[in-house]
């Protein structure tokens, strides 16, 4: 009885970590509008995926998707971090991620389709 307690206790808990990562809000980081940003002081890391981050592209900015993390955040300047995503799934994956690697998220923006700081292009 202990040990079936136990074995469905396991998936659980890895099911709720995971719940925890995406959905839990990382603390610490604020909102920021684009255009209200100083780009000297911080770097902007774009962390949408390369199809969407295309078709609205954000100036200046280094994209980096998340699922590119492992290979490519040697690339990312050492400043405090401005972060662009497209919605808060993906902040809260990129904060915690980027916290990991020892970098310092000072705030973020997102682009998603209901967000105040959408990119208005002539495009789609």
């Amino acid at each position: 009885m202990i040990t079936s307690v136990m074995l469905a206790g396991f998936p659980i808990s890895i099911a709720v970590y995971g719940a925890y990562k995406r959905f839990v809000p990382a603390l610490g980081v604020k909102q920021e509008r684009l255009n209200h940003l100083d780009g000297d002081s911080y770097a902007l890391l774009d962390v949408r995926a390369y199809n969407v981050s295309n078709k609205k592209p954000a100036p200046e900015a280094f994209n980096l998707p998340i699922s590119y993390f492992t290979r490519g955040y040697g690339e990312i300047p050492k400043k405090p971090i401005h972060l662009i995503a497209e919605n808060k799934l993906e902040k809260n994956l990129a904060v915690r991620l980027l916290r990991r690697k020892g970098f310092s998220v000072a705030s973020y923006s997102l682009m998603g389709e209901k967000s105040p700081d959408k990119l208005n292009t002539a495009c789609c």
